[in-house]
């Protein structure tokens, strides 16, 4: 992010190091089946797999992320 400031962007579902389609289709798979619990899908942490967890994996989708490692 700069000047010091870090951050870590979600979306990465299938935790290969890209956010990108398979990750927005597992997310999707996942909230049709009403996935609950602690699982890679629920990308904000509220314990449930549905609608906020695919839109904020569309919008990080959109600025092409991929993991750096130092």
């Amino acid at each position: 992010m700069g000047s010091g400031v870090y951050a870590i962007y979600a979306g990465d579902a299938t935790q290969d190091g890209v956010v990108d389609g398979s990750d927005q289709s597992t997310i999707y798979n996942d909230a049709r089946a009403f996935a609950y619990g602690y699982n890679a899908s629920d990308i904000n942490g509220d314990i449930i797999t549905d609608g906020s967890d695919l839109a904020t994996t569309y919008n990080n989708i959109k600025l092409f992320l991929v993991v750096a490692r130092p």
